[in-house]
């Protein structure tokens, strides 16, 4: 152990776990190259710089995509394909070509002048998902300009000595990811990165302890450092002392032993104390996902995301690109279902180049956005009902609706589906005609009205996330105001338990798909109010399963009802401690 003073960096959490190992540094030095001009002589020798290095980082993520197992390669691959179809885009190329030729920029700055335009594009975006697709253009432009630079062989290759060790660097590309899990390392430090770019996707289906939003680390640590990588938190500890050490080995066999516990959950059925059978199903955004899925004691899906089809490209994709990827995650849940929701865009979730249809909304939040989209859009909605109906033919799916407001939304968009359905007859394909519609309620007024929208739809689904913040007038990405964000306010409550009232009245399922579905705390509360299905995140599901398998729901009724009920603040945070007592459900 070292007499260096413990030095604490906090960040943000990709994949949950404990490793106290050494450090490897890995520096991709997308920084190091500044902004120079050439004369005309030197056109010709840049652009075939440039067009070698093009050639020389299709071979390097073919290789590593060539060294995954068959395994990992049909899950995990099309990560990689991503960079691949980038750097294969004539548009991408051509824009940088002319930057050498009409500009005069070297190829370094060429490239780099080409993604900050893309980039800039981004910058107004407020989706998170959406926002950080410009860090698999960054990471293919973090390449090619490092084999332009390179004369050598990298010396510091990151496919050797960092077995066991916590790889840091920079920033993290899907590349790097499969590459340290190849190499088996023991987890992941980044500097930058976000929580829904794909590595860190990648990341948690490949159960890499990783950590990424750590500013400064690469100058915090140095290489054989000894680190502790505490993902349930979100921190990094440097030269941990004796006592810290420790400590966090003891947390580490508490993890494992729980983490044991959990998995042998997972294998029973979701079944209260005293017997009643609650749905468990996962949300879902992309199809290498499915992976990480695979073998859990699931219901099915109850939310897939459908907006990935529509980013990373400039055209619409076509309904057979559309029932190619629906098809596969499908056949993949062996008869259980998959709610495929609609796309959904506006608000917090930006409207892609590729589809944006007349002016930017002043408040996306209030405008074309969800339903209103597709509505205003026909044929783009025809398409993904077509794909999604075709898809029903090898399995069980469901159609949602999301951003329901009114009935009248319900029944134009029932006739779309009635048309595709039509559409589809005609040209003899085969589909599903048993394919249930369901919608989301997101918005006080569908919540409010929900017995009446029973009526007219097959299930209902609640999506807190935006609920709460249309509920209580606060933006949840806002960080001025988010500390308003309140799943616990009494309003918001009575909404959801309106609508878990409908749905026992009108006989139609009830599911809850936002992000109170996924955190415990919630738990029974939401089981005392009477939901009877819960989809979320996978990486919650074992958590939340335990809490559902523990309790006694006939006893949380009385509760629930007194935490909806309370309007002051303290006395309601002493009966959510109760309610969450694990002595009251036995």
């Amino acid at each position: 152990m070292n007499n260096r003073t413990p030095i604490i960096i906090k960040g943000l959490t990709v994949s949950k776990g404990i490793v106290i190992a050494k450090c490897k540094r890995y520096e991709h030095g997308q920084n190091d190259y500044q902004k120079k001009f050439i004369n005309k002589k030197e056109v010709l020798k840049e652009t075939k710089k440039f067009n070698k290095s093009v050639e020389i980082t299709l071979k390097e993520i073919n290789a590593i995509k060539d060294k995954l197992k068959p395994s990992l390669k049909n899950n995990v691959g099309i990560f990689l394909d991503t960079h691949i179809h980038l750097i294969n885009d004539r548009s991408f190329l051509n824009s940088i070509r002319k930057n050498i030729e009409k500009k005069f920029y070297c190829a370094e700055w060429a490239i780099h002048d080409e993604f900050q335009s893309i980039k800039s594009s981004f910058a107004e975006m407020r989706d998170v998902y959406i926002k950080q697709r410009i860090e698999d253009i960054k990471h293919v432009v973090n390449l090619l300009i490092k084999n332009i630079k390179q004369t050598k062989k990298n010396k510091d290759n990151i496919l050797t000595d960092i077995k066991n060790a916590i790889l840091v660097t920079d920033d993290l590309s899907p590349a790097d990811v499969l590459i340290a899990h190849q190499s088996k390392c023991s987890g992941l430090i980044s500097e930058f990165g976000g929580t829904s770019s794909h590595s860190s996707i990648l990341s948690r289906g490949l159960e890499i302890p990783s950590i990424v939003g750590l500013k400064n680390a690469l100058n915090a640590i140095k290489d054989q450092d000894l680190v502790v990588l505490d993902g349930n938190n979100g921190i990094v500890i440097v030269n941990p002392d004796k006592l810290c050490v420790s400590y966090y080995r003891d947390i580490k066999k508490e993890d494992n032993n729980r983490k044991i516990l959990l998995s042998k959950i997972m294998e029973k059925n979701c079944v209260s104390k005293d017997k009643q059978k609650i749905e468990v199903m996962a949300n879902l955004e992309l199809p290498q996902e499915m992976k990480i899925i695979k073998g859990k004691n699931l219901d099915g899906i109850g939310l897939f995301r459908t907006e990935y089809l529509y980013t990373d490209r400039t055209d619409i994709p076509t309904e057979a690109e559309q029932v190619k990827d629906y098809k596969k995650i499908v056949r993949s849940l062996k008869g259980k279902p998959v709610i495929f929701r609609t796309l959904d865009i506006g608000s917090d979730k930006e409207v892609p180049e590729n589809i944006q249809t007349g002016s930017v909304a002043r408040n996306p939040a209030l405008g074309l956005r969800g339903i209103r989209y597709s509505l205003s859009n026909h044929e783009i909605f025809l398409n993904q009902v077509k794909a999604i109906l075709r898809a029903g033919y090898y399995g069980e799916v469901k159609i949602m609706l999301p951003m329901i407001t009114t009935l009248s939304e319900i029944k134009k968009a029932r006739d779309l589906i009635e048309l595709a359905k039509n559409q589809l007859r005609k040209r003899r394909i085969l589909f599903s005609d048993k394919v249930k519609i369901g919608i989301m309620i997101e918005v006080p007024a569908s919540a409010v009205l929900s017995s009446r929208l029973a009526e007219f739809v097959d299930f209902l689904s609640i999506g807190t996330n935006d609920l709460v913040q249309y509920t209580l007038a606060i933006d949840r990405v806002d960080d001025e105001v988010n500390y308003l964000y309140d799943p616990f306010n009494s309003a918001v409550l009575t909404l959801i338990r309106n609508v878990i009232k409908s749905g026992v009245k009108h006989k139609v399922d009830v599911s809850l798909c936002g992000e109170m579905a996924g955190d415990k705390q919630f738990t029974r509360l939401l089981l005392g109010m009477g939901l009877k299905s819960f989809s979320m995140h996978p990486s919650a599901i074992p958590e939340v399963k335990k809490v559902i398998v523990e309790s006694n729901i006939k006893k949380l009724t009385k509760l629930a009802s007194e935490i909806i009920k309370c309007i002051d603040n303290k006395e309601k945070q002493k009966l959510i401690e109760k309610i969450n007592d694990e002595s009251i459900t036995h």
